[in-house]
């Protein structure tokens, strides 16, 4: 755990233009967190820049400022940029790179046990369920009130980032987070609704191309997506719609992966598991990071050798750990 409260209020404090960004291929957790520390910002008087490559996800586009986040930068003058839920500088994305060349101080605000502390100012507390418990965590610190539309976005992220409070670290301080969040008027039910309980046709129709080449063994359980598997399915993005969760939720399964292929030949491979498990040290020995349950990493490789190499890895890390449930 690494805060640095009073440098991160001070960089605050003295910056009047701000971009916060977030990770590439964002999840609620990301947008949610983004988007409600704008708003706290904005309610400060704060002149607010938000992106994110290729911009915000259309199953989140119904969050109060989605419509405003910039998918890509041409460059920008900043007195301050802050980063939330990024493990490292690189996941900041084109955005991030772009954001950086203006010269101006970063602040890291993550949960990841995988971060490399790539601030001048560091907010990464492991044992937030997700930035977004950071978020809510620093605006108390800092005094900021919170009204609806910040709550209602992080919110968000702690739902989507927790299972909607299933995952393992979920404690009954997460839960009266939760609670104040919806006492200032964020609906849960709506929230789930949106996020959780929902899924666009879309994603079916990639899905049914992918679930007949998924395997199972060793208990890890396994897909790949390539690019002419995402045009078949008129798929509108290259992520893989949730299916890296769905599948971790397999009978037999501890670990699940699935190996996207991106448009620049680059493969982005996702990681679940069941508690009892660790997926973050595969991550990180492939160049990326994340959580013991959630992580990635996005490798050049063709996938006829890295799936087998991958895969191998995952198999040990299955051996090395004991199921929760059995």
């Amino acid at each position: 755990m690494t805060m640095d409260w009073d440098k991160a209020a001070s960089l605050v404090a003295g910056a009047q233009s701000i971009v916060v960004l977030t990770h590439v291929g964002p999840d609620g957790d990301a947008i949610g967190s983004m988007l409600g520390l704008a708003h706290a910002l904005q309610r400060q008087g704060k002149d607010v820049l938000t992106a994110v490559d290729e911009g915000v996800p259309g199953e989140l586009a119904f969050l109060p400022g989605a419509d405003t986040v910039q998918p890509a930068l041409n460059g920008v003058a900043a007195d301050l940029i802050i980063a939330v839920d990024c493990g490292d500088e690189g996941r900041m994305g084109q955005v991030g790179q772009v954001a950086l060349q203006s010269g101006a101080p970063l602040i890291n605000l993550d949960h990841h046990r995988t971060n490399t502390l790539f601030g001048q100012a560091n907010l990464v507390d492991l044992d937030t369920v997700a930035a977004a418990e950071g978020v809510l965590d620093w605006l108390r610190r800092m005094g900021i009130d919170l009204d609806r539309t910040i709550a209602f976005c992080l919110l968000t992220g702690l739902v989507t980032d927790t299972l909607c409070f299933r995952t393992d670290n979920v404690t009954s301080e997460t839960l009266g987070k939760a609670q104040q969040l919806m006492a200032l008027g964020a609906s849960l039910a709506e929230i789930v609704q949106r996020t959780v309980n929902r899924q666009s046709y879309a994603a079916l129709r990639l899905w049914a191309k992918v679930l007949p080449t998924v395997r199972l063994e060793d208990h890890v359980i396994w897909a790949a997506i390539t690019q002419e598997t995402f045009r078949a399915a008129a798929y509108p993005g290259h992520d893989d719609a949730g299916l890296v969760s769905m599948l971790a939720q397999t009978e037999g399964a501890y670990i699940s992966a699935v190996f996207k292929e991106k448009p620049d030949g680059a493969i982005e491979i996702g990681f679940r598991a069941v508690p009892g498990f660790d997926t973050a040290d595969v991550a990180v020995s492939l160049g990326g990071g994340g959580h013991k349950l959630a992580s990635g990493a996005t490798v050049r490789e063709p996938l006829a050798t890295l799936v087998p190499r991958v895969i191998e890895l995952l198999k040990d890390a299955v051996r090395r750990g004991r199921p929760l449930v059995e």
